[in-house]
Formats: C-alpha cells, structure tokens, sequence
C-alpha cells in the first residue's frame, strides 16, 4: 500500500483506539505503528523499528520526566510552590498570573533547550499559580506549554532553529532578525485564543497555612535552571550544563529536603513518571516506523503537482508532525526533503517551522503530558493544546508568505 494512504489509515486507527475503544496511548501508538508497517509492506525490520523507536524516546526522556516528577512531587508536598507562587504574584500582579506563566514557559524553554523540559520544571509553580489567580490551574498549564513551543520553534538559537539554519544555509541573525519579533507578535492571539476557548475548571483546592523559606522553597527549581544556564554560557561547564544532569541534580536534592517523607515521595513521583514515559515511548516506536516507511518522498509526488508553491514546505512538514509529534525530528525530515526547493531560504525555513506546531495532537508527546499533568480529557486537550499551536502555525506561516511575495 501507499505509505501516504497507509499513514492516514494509521492515524485514523489511533483516534479509534484511543477515543472510542479507550486504549492507553501507549498501547494505542504501538499498534497503530505495528499497523502502518504491515501495509507499507515492512518484514520483520518491523519490531527493530518500533523497539528502536522506543529505545530512543526512552534514552533521550527518560532522566528528565522521572526527575521532573520527583521535584514536581516535593514541590507539591512541602508548599515551596505556594510559596514560589506568592512571590511571583507579587512580582507581576494577580491581574497578569496567566501573562507570568506564558512568559516563563517562553524564556524556560530557550534555556533548556527543550519545550518539554520546560513544562516539566514550571508545571508545579504554574499550578498553583493558576489556582492562586482563580481557582483553576488548567489554564495556566495551557498557556506555559503554547509558549514554551513559540519560542523553541521561532528563537534561534533553539534545536529547532539551529536544525534549520544549518540545513537550509541561513545566517543565525537572520533567522533571529524575523523569528524573535515574529514570536513576540504571536503573544496578541495566543492569549486571545486561550481566553477564548472553553477549558474546563479543575477542582484542586488551595492551602492555607504558614509558607516554607524561600530559600528552600526556590533552590529546587533554581538548581537545574541555573546548570542549564552555565551550560549555555560556559562551554567548560560540559555534563553540568545538560538538562539531563541538571533535572538529576534537582531531583536529588528534592530528596534531601523531602527528610522522612523521602521514600513515599519519590514512589508517588515514580508512578506518575512511568506513566508519561510509557505514553512517550509509543510516540517514539510510532514515529520511527513512520520515518522508515518512506512517508516524505510520497507526501511531496502527491501535492507538488497540485498546491501553490508557497504552501508546500508547511504542508509537508505539518503532515509529518501529525505522523510522529516530535518538532526536531520534523525539521530534520521536512529540511530534507525541502533542500533545493525553488525559495527564498528564510521563507522556506518559517514555512517549515510554521507546520512543526500545526496538527500536534495524539502522535506528539508533549500533548500525552499535558493532558496528564492537567487532568484533561481529549477534547479539552485539543481545545487548550492542539487548536491554540495550529492557529499560531497558521498565522507564522502568513507571516512567511506574505514575506516571500512583498519583500523578496
């Protein structure tokens, strides 16, 4: 079978299993991916393809969602977000709580390198930020994860952008000269779109009681941000500078604080852990047998011939990140395929980056573990997740275009 209609039959059967049936996605990803591989007619390189798709999400994930877990989970025991909180209320006022948690997400995200990482250190002090401001944190979380992929996807020098610079030639500070105020722009309709969009209130109540210290209250959550930080600034500061060690590092000295609680705490943070990972993990196993069926050559012989030139590079680079959700893996294939396509190169690389936010929904991992760690049902997900990243997708694409016909 074509691997573009047996792609489309694929994710057809990941919404089945996931919204009808109720499968985990987990289970709902590895099968569908078991499935794509038999109809583009894979052997038994099948099972290697989804073990190494698994292998690799695991490898690259699995340090940061357990330690992310383990200093969310202190955080919430000892009240130190409460007190993170109070101080960043107090910082920008109760008005603006869901303006803080969208710019955290934005700058976090650049300094971790990872739009992911990024949620997973804010997640605690957005909530309880969210049910400081009113009563819910639902929205917050939203709004700190849409903006933590505007700004891994537009601002050099993210993953994202170095991906496509390198590939496609462009100069840093060119792609810096039209994403960073692009990406600013992007902050009017995001926050319109969230106020917008009916996302259920959770039901978390707030405590009351005296605050722990700041010092110890922010040392959890300032550690790995403060590695990460000398990491990028000091080339010498090697290993301490990854995300990996840092988050390690953070979830270590959780533990110390935790004192008896200690061995409960870190169960607890175990469990929820070893369910987002296992989500992330059939991602990983969907979107490698997808990358190894030959999806991208088929993508571009089906719509070369019969969309506008302009519109091509987004529509590829969107359809391959409905197919595997990771936002660097869809850069890296898109940039590609697209090398040599006749455009101007700063036009073709924001088209490329415009479809890497354009249709993440069951396929990208980010969307399991927002929808975990909001408590959200699918369509509230979508809602608060998938729709907002689409419409910035769409409007960064505008803005490339509207580029490439007036000012190239």
């Amino acid at each position: 079978m074509e691997p573009l209609l047996a792609f489309f039959l694929a994710i057809l059967l990941v919404s089945l299993l996931t919204v009808k049936i109720g499968l985990s996605p987990f289970l709902s990803l590895v099968v569908s991916a078991l499935f794509f591989g038999v109809l583009s007619g894979m052997g038994p390189e099948l099972i290697d393809h989804v073990s190494e798709g698994l292998a690799r999400i695991f490898s690259a994930l699995a340090i940061i969602v357990f330690a992310g877990s383990v200093i969310a989970e202190h955080l919430r025991r000892s009240r130190a977000v409460d007190r993170i909180v109070a101080d960043l209320l107090l910082l920008v006022g109760r008005r603006r709580g869901i303006l803080a948690s969208g710019i955290s997400g934005y700058l976090v995200s650049l300094a971790a390198m990872c739009s992911m990482t990024s949620y997973i250190i804010l997640e605690p002090v957005v909530a309880g930020m969210g049910r400081e401001c009113e009563g819910s944190e639902r929205r917050f979380l939203f709004s700190a994860a849409l903006f933590s992929v505007i700004s891994f996807n537009l601002v050099y020098p993210s993953p994202v952008m170095v991906t496509l610079t390198r590939s496609l030639g462009v100069a840093p500070a060119e792609a810096l000269k039209f994403g960073l105020p692009l990406s600013l722009l992007l902050f009017i309709p995001a926050f319109v779109c969230l106020g917008r969009l009916p996302i259920g209130v959770s039901e978390s109540p707030a405590e009351t009681g005296p605050l722990p210290s700041r010092l110890v209250s922010w040392a959890p959550l300032a550690l790995p941000l403060l590695l990460i930080l000398a990491g990028l600034l000091t080339p010498a500061a090697g290993m301490l500078g990854s995300p990996d060690f840092a988050l390690l590092a953070g979830a270590l000295f959780s533990a110390a604080l935790a004192g008896e609680g200690r061995e409960d705490m870190v169960k607890r943070a175990t469990r929820r852990a070893g369910i987002i990972i296992f989500d992330l993990c059939g991602a990983g196993a969907f979107g490698y047998v997808i990358a190894q069926g030959g999806l991208g050559p088929a993508i571009y012989a089906s719509f070369g011939p019969l969309i506008p030139a302009v519109a091509l590079p987004v529509l590829v680079a969107s359809l391959i990140q409905l197919a595997q959700g990771s936002r660097v893996v869809t850069v890296v294939i898109a940039a590609e395929m697209m090398k040599g396509y006749p455009m101007e190169p700063v036009t073709l690389l924001f088209s490329i980056s415009a479809g890497a936010f354009i249709l993440s929904a069951v396929s990208d991992p980010y969307f399991w573990l927002v929808k975990e760690t909001t408590n959200s049902g699918l369509r509230e997900t979508l809602a608060g997740y998938t729709l907002p990243l689409s419409v910035c997708g769409l409007l960064v694409f505008a803005a490339a275009a509207l580029r490439w016909l007036f000012l190239i």
